[in-house]
C-alpha cells in the first residue's frame, strides 16, 4: 500500500515534471571608498544561484501617465526546495533567457504541516516592471 506522499515524490517533495531551469541573481554588496561601508550593489557581476521551479502568472496592469507608460506583472514561483536562499530584491531569470527579468517582491512562503513537519515547496512573490 502506497500513501499520497509516496506517489508526490518518493515520500519528501513533490515531483514537479513540468519545472523549468531559473537563475536567482543577487547583486554583490561594493564598499563605499569613502565610508569604508558596503552601501552599493554590483548588479554587473551578481551571485547566482540556479534552481528548477515553475512559474504561475497573476496579473498586469498598465499605468499611463502624462511622462510615460509602465506596466507591472505579478507572478509566483515555485519550487520543489525549501531551503533556496532567496530573499526580497533578488533578481530572477528564465533560461535559457526569454527577456523578462522579474524582482522577488517580498518574503518566499515555505509553508510547513503542523502534524508531520513536511515542507513540500517555497512559493517565492515576483514583480516585473516595464515603461
Amino acid at each position: 500500500m502506497t500513501s499520497a506522499l509516496d506517489y508526490l515524490g518518493g515520500g519528501t517533495s513533490f515531483n514537479m515534471s513540468g519545472a523549468t531551469k531559473w537563475r536567482r541573481l543577487r547583486a554583490k554588496k561594493v564598499m563605499d571608498r569613502y565610508s569604508g561601508e558596503l552601501t552599493g550593489e554590483d548588479w554587473d557581476h551578481p551571485n547566482v544561484l540556479e534552481f528548477n521551479g515553475s512559474l504561475s502568472s497573476s496579473s498586469s496592469m498598465r499605468t499611463p501617465d502624462a511622462l510615460r507608460e509602465e506596466t507591472t506583472s505579478t507572478a509566483y514561483l515555485t519550487s520543489t526546495d525549501p531551503s533556496l536562499d532567496i530573499m526580497p530584491g533578488d533578481r530572477i531569470r528564465a533560461m535559457p533567457d526569454d527577456g523578462r527579468c522579474w524582482e522577488v517582491s517580498g518574503y518566499p512562503s515555505r509553508d510547513q504541516n503542523a502534524f508531520t513537519s513536511w515542507r513540500p515547496t517555497i512559493e517565492i512573490p515576483l514583480e516585473e516592471y516595464r515603461g
